[in-house]
């Protein structure tokens, strides 16, 4: 004797139940585990329930869109965040050898002087400046 198929609304409810269960446990949904809910044959199921078959996979691409958009989005989130902190430290950075630059540009010019003064050397600016405030009169400038 024949079993009964099982009516329409039973196939999508046990669709639905099937797709929350694989949800809520982190495994796949398939229509093999709906077969074998119901009861069902492979061969049976798939002439008889095509329209049914096709929303069931439907779903299952629209949740995997789902969850593929959610991972991107994290991911992105994350890769943003990360490259904030980069551009911080790396401003950071800058910001401490555009001043070791600074010191070091002083430094030299403090030992240029040491020098050409050890070496009696006068600049023409500080000779200039020596013969102005001996003479009393403005500087030459051009």
């Amino acid at each position: 004797m024949n079993r009964p198929l099982p009516t329409a609304e039973q196939v999508r409810s046990t669709m639905t139940a099937e797709l929350a269960d694989s949800e809520a446990n982190g495994r796949r949904a398939t229509v093999t585990n709906v077969e074998k809910q119901l009861g069902v044959t492979h061969a049976t199921f798939y002439r008889n329930y095509p329209d049914l078959i096709e929303w069931f996979k439907a779903q299952l691409v629209t949740r995997r869109q789902k969850a593929v958009t959610e991972k991107d989005t994290t991911k992105r989130e994350d890769d943003l965040a990360r490259l904030r902190r980069e551009n911080t430290d790396l401003r950071k950075q800058v910001r401490i050898y555009a001043e070791a630059i600074r010191q070091l540009t002083l430094d030299k010019a403090a030992l240029e002087d040491k020098i050409q003064s050890l070496a009696r050397i006068t600049s023409l600016d500080e000779r200039r400046r020596r013969q102005t405030a001996d003479l009393g009169t403005k500087p030459f400038t051009s």
